[in-house]
């Protein structure tokens, strides 16, 4: 079951109501692996690459976003929206946390670098708070498609565990920053949102280039990757 933030109506979520519901996720998880039994995970031998790639994507400081959301703060008395993002990089630590960990059960070892990594971490440092955003919200869509397929494909019930509960997650991720990209844009069909969709099929066209291996056991065609991907985004606006 995929769970997402308990919205009422269309009544947008504060930052101090994000902030708060990151800190009682971090007790879920607190809980989740106390019943996880981490050393006994099986990986599928033919994702352990491909699940190298997005676990150093995972792992990341968040230095610049930081420095970003506290001018944000500070300009718009929100105090609150950079503890929601400072949680937020925490939760996206601990995923690369587990799943390092999850590779080393299968003597796997974390990569240090791997170009698409690169390429979205110079992207997120273009320009402002807005560009860090959508290159975030972005990769929240890949993400979702990805651990979703994890999640099924898995044979192991340990590794499926692990990945659903990254994709919970990851769900949560999107609302939030598309919450929050809503209200930095200028109207929900912006010009920029529809640079925004285009940019996320390019992503996914690239990812499906390296990752389908993994993706065709959700996705038959690259077609049906891009319009769940797109389908993501647009329910957001």
């Amino acid at each position: 079951m995929i769970a997402t933030f308990p919205l009422q109506g269309n009544t947008p979520v504060s930052s101090r109501d994000w902030a708060s519901f990151f800190a009682t996720n971090t007790q879920r998880w607190d809980k989740f692996v106390r019943n996880l039994e981490l050393e006994q995970i099986q990986l599928n031998p033919d994702f352990v690459d491909s699940i190298k790639t997005f676990q150093l994507g995972e792992q990341s400081e968040g230095r610049t976003l930081i420095a970003l959301a506290t001018k944000y703060a500070q300009q718009h008395n929100d105090p609150d929206y950079l503890c929601a993002i400072q949680q937020f990089i925490k939760e996206e630590q601990r995923h690369a946390y587990f799943l390092a960990e999850a590779l080393q059960v299968n003597d796997a070892q974390p990569i240090q670098k791997q170009w698409t990594d690169g390429l979205f971490r110079k992207l997120r440092k273009l320009c402002g708070l807005e560009t860090m955003i959508s290159v975030l919200l972005t990769a929240e869509v890949i993400a979702i498609a990805y651990y979703s397929t994890l999640a099924k494909a898995s044979t192991d019930h340990q590794a499926r565990w692990l990945f659903e509960r990254i994709l919970q997650d990851e769900v949560t991720h999107l609302q939030f920053h598309g919450e929050h990209l809503s209200r930095l844009r200028s109207g929900p069909w912006s010009i920029r949102w529809a640079l925004h969709r285009a940019f996320v099929a390019m992503v996914a066209t690239l990812v499906w280039i390296e990752h389908r291996h993994v993706l065709k056991h959700q996705f038959s065609s690259i077609i049906q990757l891009l319009k769940r991907c797109d389908t993501l985004l647009v329910n957001l606006v």
